[in-house]
């Protein structure tokens, strides 16, 4: 008997392309003392199973051992188990020799050696399979390894370069006889300037195209089913076929998919590059819903493809992924436009709004252009060129020539007029959007129709006196059906954001949170659109003196996009001015306004964009720069003026005006926006508050400090959302008390009004007029700072409890940290450390 070794070597001769791997388990199966041979060889179509079973016929024949070959006319019954029978193809085998195929497998003393495919797999073929594996585990052939090759390379004295190899591999998935085509088919002097081996796979493409052609049609079918609708790098979807496990197993056995259904590369791209127009336009137009038949690598399938079925196909699919996935949809409709699509005009306002919705200003106009210069009088096409380019130019910060779309393009449904009315509403048209839509368009109840309805109602009301609640309980409403009626039809401006404008106008912070985090919740739109909730989410936590929490929503929106649009901007820097105004430094804020003036530049001023506006007013008389702001503020005075200057719009613009002329130390250029609030507080709570505590403030810079008065209008500030401007008239008040305790009181009001957001050393010229002038101590808090002071001064746990509004024992609490925080180890050493930490701080050692 030869060696093992030698065995091994003959055997790999004549096996070709099988390899030792496969030879060694077959060899030992076939030289076995202890049992007969006893074996099952499983491969797909072209692995090799034929080769290998002669290898074995004539390895046992040199080596004198009795065998049997199965033929048409064996009687399997005949044959002495004690012969190794050799069948081939066993799924080929007749059902009267499969019968005494099975008996034979049954009888563990029978030697049988066979081969089949994995698939088809009846019960008698799974018997005999596991009757066989019992003896011995089945040789599996069909996949070949980086080893296997270079094996086989050696053995015929050749060599390949590595990257051929690597390329041979991933573009056969290792499938054995797409690896030996590719390998007879090889010539490195076509890979000297082809790295992506094009013309080799040219070669294998006609390969698979002549085997797919040699198949039964239902498979061949089945497989380009599966070559198309299936992504380069997924799975076979689950959805796709009634049995997508028996069709996975099929491919495979005939050596086209691999394990799980998902195609071999060049199978993929032998179909995709061959199909004709006819099957593709059938294969396409058969999945109208479900499964996206169209979701593989972009659309280079159907490039070149010209074919008015086809087109149609696509631009259906388009449609229905619209609102669902704009950037798929978005695809589609081009690939439809190389096709060749009917309606220009229609694809084009499609295309169009695809592209806004996924953020695409630029892209958006210039469809728009496109569908209007290819205009066909559709008025379908004619409503979304206006709503999209609206939306669009709303997005650019140009609203108002967003409103010339509608004028041109004239509303045709009741949704439609009221999303002109938002976009005319917003620059100041109160009479063209108080027009009344055709009734008979309203009829049909649906959720979006009713959300449009609320809308207008809503804004017309924000426009009457003393009508702010029920505006706003309108605008809640439609933001909540707006959004469970998930719609992603191009707005000028977002319901939500819209109801939370007037919430915040009407002083109701807490609601305008509320619709803000529904809209949220319930968003299906596009990236974009929640950035910018996200971004009205941020805007109102600054209101609400939640510092961290603006903060984490701004990150949250700049990362779904990170180039926000012009209008998003001026509210991204609004953010990013007013976090620097509250809690950092004179250096932070002059360094937010100057990233944030080109920003102004670059968008007009409309109705929803007052409150960013009302900011950037502020931050700008404090830097010095109200020439930046002046005329951004005169336009959108006029804006209300036109609207007739309806206190819920017209407020927190005064407010700016007043608070400018107090930061700028002008009395006189606050006295016209102080007289409208005046005006207002009849019918305005918001206004009244406002007048109120303006007339304070005066009278606060010119020396008259009323600790009740004070607390009271500042309580009532901060009631409105004002916050921050509370703070800020307590701390006018502290600074200039004279009595110490009236200092202590309201600085422990503008602390409560508005808490720092974390420790850092104060900058006395952050605010010239600000509210609280504190230095702390390095390593301790605010409050622990005001306690240190009062501790150096000798007061008792009571006496410092009463002089900053605080309980003795969280006095208490607060010596013991600060005990801590300095490592003292008595009172002694404790105050004497405090007067060292205070003097090189430079905070006073009296309470201020």
């Amino acid at each position: 008997m030869p060696t093992p070794t030698s065995m091994v070597a003959s055997f790999f001769d004549a096996a070709d392309f099988t390899g030792p791997r496969y030879a060694r388990p077959l060899i030992d199966a076939l030289t076995a003392g202890d049992a007969p041979p006893r074996v099952l060889v499983s491969g797909n179509a072209g692995s090799g199973k034929t080769t290998v079973l002669r290898s074995a016929q004539r390895f046992l024949s040199e080596n004198g051992m009795p065998l049997a070959v199965l033929s048409n006319d064996t009687d399997v019954t005949a044959v002495p188990t004690s012969s190794i029978l050799l069948v081939d193809d066993l799924h080929l085998v007749p059902a009267g020799q499969l019968q005494g195929l099975g008996a034979r497998a049954s009888d563990p003393e029978a030697a049988l050696v066979v081969t089949s495919r994995p698939w088809p797999l009846t019960e008698e073929l799974s018997s005999i399979a596991r009757h066989l594996e019992r003896s011995r585990p089945a040789v599996v052939l069909g996949h070949l390894t980086r080893a296997d090759v270079l094996d086989h390379l050696a053995a015929q004295e050749r060599t390949l370069p590595p990257a051929c190899l690597d390329a041979i591999l991933q573009m056969t998935g290792g499938v054995s006889w797409l690896v030996s085509a590719a390998l007879a088919a090889h010539d490195e002097r076509d890979c000297e300037a082809d790295d992506a081996h094009a013309a080799l796979a040219r070669v294998l493409e006609q390969n698979v195209a002549h085997r797919l052609d040699v198949l039964d049609d239902d498979v061949r079918r089945m497989i380009e089913t599966i070559c198309v609708v299936t992504s380069d790098d997924g799975p076979l979807p689950a959805t796709l076929l009634d049995d997508p496990e028996r069709i996975a197993a099929q491919g495979y056995a005939e050596g086209l998919l691999l394990r799980g259904g998902r195609p071999v590369p060049i199978v993929q791209a032998s179909v995709r590059s061959g199909l004709p127009v006819g099957r593709l336009v059938d294969l396409f137009s058969s999945f109208p819903g479900g499964v996206d038949p169209f979701a593989t690598a972009g659309t280079a399938v159907l490039a070149g493809v010209h074919h008015p079925q086809l087109t149609t196909a696509l631009v259906e699919r388009g449609d229905q992924l619209l609102e669902a996935d704009p950037q798929r949809a978005q695809q589609l409709y081009g690939a439809a436009a190389q096709a060749g699509a009917t309606s220009a005009a229609d694809l084009a306002a499609k295309r169009a709004q695809a592209a806004w919705a996924c953020g695409d200003i630029d892209g958006a106009a210039q469809l728009i252009d496109q569908a209007i210069a290819a205009a066909d009088g559709s008025p379908a096409t004619s409503a979304r060129v206006a709503d999209t380019a609206a939306a669009t130019w709303s997005m650019r910060g140009m609203l108002e020539t967003g409103c010339g779309f509608y004028d041109v393009f004239a509303p045709t449904s009741a949704e439609a007029s009221v999303r002109a009315m938002v976009a005319r509403f917003g620059v100041g048209d109160a009479g063209s959007a108080a027009e009344e839509p055709d009734s008979a368009s309203m009829a049909a109840p649906s959720t979006l129709g009713v959300a449009m309805r609320l809308l207008r109602r809503g804004l017309l009301e924000t426009l009457t006196p003393g009508r702010a609640e029920s505006a706003l309980a309108d605008l809640v409403r439609a933001s909540h059906l707006y959004t469970s009626s998930q719609s992603s039809t191009p707005m000028p401006e977002h319901p939500a954001i819209i109801a939370a404008v007037v919430a915040i106008s009407s002083g109701d912070l807490s609601t305008a949170r509320s619709v803000i985090d529904s809209a949220v919740e319930g968003h299906t739109g596009t990236p974009w659109v929640l950035s910018r909730l996200l971004l009205w989410r941020s805007w109102i936590a600054l209101q609400q003196a939640r510092g961290p929490q603006a903060r984490e929503a701004l990150e949250s929106a700049l990362a779904l996009a990170p180039k926000a649009a012009p209008r998003d901007d001026l509210l991204v820097q609004a953010i990013r001015i007013g976090l620097a105004r509250r809690y950092e430094d004179a250096t932070a804020l002059s360094q937010a306004w100057d990233s944030a003036r080109g920003g102004l530049l670059d968008a007009d001023v409309d109705l929803y964009t007052l409150l960013p506006l009302a900011e950037f007013v502020s931050a700008g008389a404090r830097v010095g720069d109200s020439t930046t702001t002046d005329q951004l503020l005169t336009n959108a005075l006029g804006i209300v003026n036109r609207l007739g200057s309806p206190a819920l719009w017209s407020a927190h613009l005064r407010w700016a005006g007043i608070q400018e002329g107090i930061l700028s130390d002008h009395p006189d250029a606050l006295s016209p926006h102080a007289r409208a609030l005046v005006d207002a507080a009849p019918t305005s709570h918001v206004a009244a508050t406002m007048a109120k505590a303006g007339r304070l403030w005066t009278s606060v810079l010119a020396g008259s400090v009323d600790v009740d008065e004070i607390e009271s209008a500042s309580h009532a500030l901060a009631g409105i959302g004002l916050q921050w401007d509370a703070a800020r008239l307590a701390g006018q008040g502290a600074g200039r008390a004279s009595d110490r305790k009236v200092s202590a009181r309201l600085l422990a009001c503008a602390r409560e009004l508005h808490p720092p957001e974390n420790v850092r050393p104060a900058d006395p010229d952050v605010e010239s007029t600000g509210p609280i002038r504190t230095v702390s101590v390095a390593g301790l808090s605010e409050r622990e700072t005001d306690v240190a002071r009062l501790v150096v001064q000798g007061k008792t746990y009571a006496e410092i409890g009463e002089t900053i509004f605080i309980s003795p024992r969280t006095a208490e609490h607060h010596i013991a940290s600060i005990r801590r925080r300095l490592g003292a180890t008595s009172r002694s050493d404790l105050i004497a450390k405090l007067r060292v930490a205070l003097a090189h701080s430079g905070a006073p050692e009296q309470a201020s």
